[in-house]
């Protein structure tokens, strides 16, 4: 059986390790996003130890791409892509907010599920997911537009319910809220996986002005 392994970085670090069908291991690094870079790899190189794997033995690599931190994705898709050029395992991405629709309940297969993050400056991230694929491009709203016609969903559901801003009722009052992303959904042989595996970052770079050189007096 082909032994693969999913990662994903854009809230908290969550990892999971299959043997086909068989999991092997799922579980989450207690760990700000910011220090992924640091700990993550003796993490996982400790959970695959447990499982009585090295890395050589992981055959498929599944990342999440977001929409997420920007320190988590780039952290965590850099430290994949460093250990599948090493061994030779193949690399694919899945958006991380497939795993977070993927838990919501009382919704039909073809749902179209909206996937709510804190966007800041007031506004949500909204990605929309059906049949556990993007179904539009993850982007940054003010909380009305969520009501527009080429917003709605079947359901909405959140992984961040303490950062959001306030929302609309309509929305509010049918928002599921899950507290972390469970890995091995990107496991699984309905979710479309892509060799693509750069971040999905809503937001562009914004380029600040440097400020005017001070003249010192000596």
């Amino acid at each position: 059986m082909m032994i693969q392994a999913a990662i994903d970085t854009s809230l908290t670090c969550v990892f999971a390790v299959a043997d086909g069908e068989r999991i092997l291991f799922k579980g989450s690094l207690d760990s700000a996003s910011r220090d992924n870079d640091q700990k993550l790899p003796p993490w996982i190189l400790e959970k695959l130890s447990e499982c009585g794997l090295k890395l050589q033995n992981i055959h498929r690599w599944t990342v999440g791409i977001g929409p997420g931190s920007f320190a988590g994705l780039r952290s965590g898709i850099a430290f994949i892509k460093g250990i599948c050029a090493v061994t030779g395992a193949e690399l694919c991405g899945v958006p991380s907010a497939v795993a977070t629709a993927a838990a919501a309940q009382g919704v039909a297969a073809d749902a179209r599920i909206g996937v709510l993050m804190d966007g800041r400056c007031g506004q949500v991230i909204f990605a929309p997911i059906r049949n556990m694929k993007l179904d539009g491009e993850p982007v940054a709203l003010d909380p009305e537009q969520l009501l527009d016609g080429e917003n709605a969903c079947d359901a909405w559901i959140t992984p961040q319910a303490d950062l959001l801003p306030p929302l609309p009722e309509a929305v509010q009052s049918r928002l599921q809220i899950v507290t972390q992303l469970d890995p091995t959904v990107f496991l699984r042989d309905d979710v479309t996986k892509s060799p693509s595996c750069e971040p999905l970052y809503v937001r562009q770079a914004v380029f600040v002005k440097p400020k005017e050189v001070k003249t010192l007096q000596v």
